[in-house]
């Protein structure tokens, strides 16, 4: 019985593993790299840009806001222009210079001049261009910018800073970013969003992987207690 029991634990325990390594491998190295990389310095970028100060709004804004439609919020921004205001109303929002007349896009020197005004990692050329559309990574696993399009990228080497089309700085990402996302949607299972660590698949396979770690306890207890039968 005992015998017949065991090569039931043995059948399951292997074919478990079929099932189950190469997850069980991608949660350990996931855990390794989320353990060992600083996060907000490397993964969020602290190493590598300096974020531009919070700007005030000119003294005559006022004036340059008369016209407008009823605001909801009316904020300076620092932007590869300078100082803008980004008002926001009802039908949509609008973009002005200090003297209310509306703001051009960035160009692509103006980017460069303010990328490299923001960027604090090492030494390294840049390069500008605009993205129409939205770009993925790792085999389309990562997207860096979440689905939006229509910004300025100032790439530097491994560490990219996305701008607004007014020149408006929105958000920095490194290679150590994209293997921290690409990592996690590998850790939760969850390959499209990044975002559901409580999906089904994940589910299913954390229990495939208790009753194969249980298999593996059980196959270990036999080996043990025939060692301790024969002696040592």
């Amino acid at each position: 019985m005992a015998v017949k029991f065991r090569k039931t634990v043995w059948s399951m325990h292997k074919w478990l593993s079929y099932f189950v390594f190469l997850q069980i491998f991608l949660w350990v190295l996931g855990g390794i790299f989320f353990a060992t990389v600083p996060f907000k310095s490397l993964v969020k970028g602290g190493d590598f840009v300096a974020p531009p100060a919070a700007a005030e709004l000119p003294a005559n804004w006022q004036q340059g806001a008369q016209g407008l439609p009823p605001l909801h919020s009316l904020s300076a921004v620092a932007s590869a222009q300078g100082v803008l205001m980004h008002a926001q109303y009802a039908e949509g929002d609008s973009w002005m210079q200090a003297d209310g007349r509306p703001a051009p896009h960035a160009t692509e020197a103006q980017i460069a001049d303010f990328a490299r005004q923001l960027y604090i990692g090492p030494d390294a050329p840049v390069t500008v261009r605009w993205l129409a559309e939205p770009e993925s990574r790792l085999l389309g696993l990562v997207d860096e910018t979440g689905g939006r399009a229509g910004l300025w990228l100032a790439e530097f080497d491994g560490v990219r800073l996305y701008f607004g089309p007014m020149g408006n700085y929105r958000l920095v990402r490194s290679d150590y970013w994209v293997w921290y996302d690409a990592l996690w949607r590998l850790h939760i299972m969850d390959y499209g969003e990044g975002e559901d660590f409580n999906n089904t698949l994940l589910r299913v396979f954390a229990w495939l992987a208790f009753v194969f770690v249980l298999t593996g306890l059980v196959l270990s207890f036999f080996a043990l207690r025939r060692t301790l039968a024969k002696g040592f």
